[in-house]
């Protein structure tokens, strides 16, 4: 595990409008709230903790959402990959106070580990409870399951508008709240992108490009 020091300077405060996706089971709502249950029962994932508090993972790539859940079922060929019929949704996000570490340069610009952003969920749930201490309503970081992909991941419970036409027109009434969502497809996810995902224990080709590039930077002490 890594250790999860306070930063030495505070991410990068973004606000702004986001087209996002996110891919759910068929019986599930796109995104996740209390619906009357007193303790959270969505289970644990890199930014939160189960019984703790909701978040929504969300993808700025349709093909990053897919990647996702390729991963998390270890999905490895297509025989497999034809027994999951999913959602995809398009998510429509107005938000302030987002935490911008898209890339593993503004990890280690903020004086945290990059490996954070790819390695086990509980040290990016320990940077998660520090942001959210700061004021933070949620985090751009990149995909874990697909290099070169970026997750925007929101803290705490939304609901969701459900909108067949003119979703990025419809004037929310509560952004910190609500998001506009529409169905775009009902399908498994792509075969071709099996074999671009970044499995559990794979290397992490983006993170390992961005070392090589950190190594050559760095200027060579004299002997």
């Amino acid at each position: 595990m890594v250790a999860v020091p306070s930063w030495r300077v505070e991410p990068a405060r973004r606000s702004g409008r986001w087209i996002a996706y996110r891919q759910t089971a068929s019986d599930n709502a796109p995104l996740f709230h209390s619906a009357g249950e007193r303790t959270p029962s969505q289970r644990s994932g890199r930014w939160h903790r189960r019984g703790e508090r909701y978040a929504q993972y969300l993808a700025l790539e349709p093909a990053g959402a897919w990647a996702e859940l390729i991963r998390f079922e270890a999905i490895r060929g297509g025989a497999r990959s034809s027994e999951y019929v999913r959602r995809l949704w398009i998510i429509v996000v107005d938000e302030t106070e987002i935490a911008d570490l898209s890339t593993f340069n503004d990890y280690g610009a903020c004086g945290i580990d990059p490996r954070l952003a790819v390695g086990e969920h509980d040290d990016a749930q320990s940077l998660a409870d520090e942001l959210l201490n700061a004021g933070f309503r949620g985090v751009i970081s990149p995909n874990a399951a697909l290099p070169g992909a970026t997750n925007l991941t929101l803290f705490d419970e939304r609901y969701e508008k459900v909108l067949l036409t003119g979703f990025t027109t419809w004037r929310n009434p509560d952004p910190t709240r609500r998001l506009a969502c529409h169905l775009v497809a009902e399908c498994g996810p792509p075969i071709d992108l099996i074999t671009q995902t970044c499995h559990v224990g794979m290397p992490h080709d983006a993170y390992r490009e961005h070392v090589r590039d950190a190594a050559r930077a760095t200027p060579r002490r004299a002997p």
